[in-house]
């Protein structure tokens, strides 16, 4: 919403979850088009995949992708591919999705943090139901490396400008001490080994 009013057009891709619906008339509103669609139905393995994003060739100036791949429990290479269709020569892919190899990951993984809440979450969401299917997109199936991302749009047809690794935490008010500990290591590591920020901030361009 900030963002559309430095643009003359804006479109947003918004899942298809009714958790999702609220945000129609404040699109509406600030005369930002909405489309609510199914990602994994257009690109997972269904019999009705079209691995078609609903838009012609080059259509957009400047692509957006935030905190988005993250969530895909489906192969991404048709998703990249087609953003690039959709971009015009010269047009920019910006890409943001947590880093695999986060010191946060890290620690976590020497010391067993988190899997058991990871396999909570399964149970706890197995009887979600989105538009008549028992089925929860808020998972993170598959986050990337700085390395990763980049091979991956670059073998897309991408030219990479830019992909870097920055620091960013969510908003959970009060902490414990454990955490601003962990917080403060990550902000001290990733300023001196970039590799092992919170986030893989990604730029691609379609080169004309």
């Amino acid at each position: 919403m900030v963002l559309r009013r430095q643009a003359t057009s804006y479109v947003v891709l918004e899942g298809d979850d009714p958790a999702t619906y609220p945000l129609k008339p404040l699109y509406e509103e600030r005369k930002i088009t909405v489309q609510f669609v199914d990602l994994f139905e257009m690109f997972g393995p269904t019999q009705t995949a079209t691995h078609i994003l609903p838009f012609g060739d080059a259509t957009f100036d400047t692509l957006l992708c935030w905190g988005t791949m993250e969530h895909f429990n489906f192969n991404p290479v048709k998703f990249v591919r087609e953003l690039r269709r959709i971009l015009k020569p010269g047009g920019k892919a910006y890409i943001n999705l947590p880093n695999k190899a986060s010191f946060q990951n890290l620690v976590s993984l020497i010391f067993g943090r988190f899997e058991q809440r990871q396999v909570d979450e399964y149970f706890r969401f197995e009887d979600y139901s989105c538009n008549g299917k028992k089925v929860f997109y808020g998972f993170h199936w598959r986050e990337y490396t700085g390395p990763e991302l980049a091979c991956l749009f670059s073998r897309a047809g991408f030219a990479i400008q830019s992909c870097e690794l920055m620091v960013t935490f969510q908003d959970h008010g009060q902490l414990s001490a454990a955490r601003k500990l962990l917080r403060y290591g990550t902000r001290l590591l990733a300023g001196v080994l970039p590799r092992y920020g919170t986030d893989v901030c990604l730029i691609a361009e379609k080169q004309a």
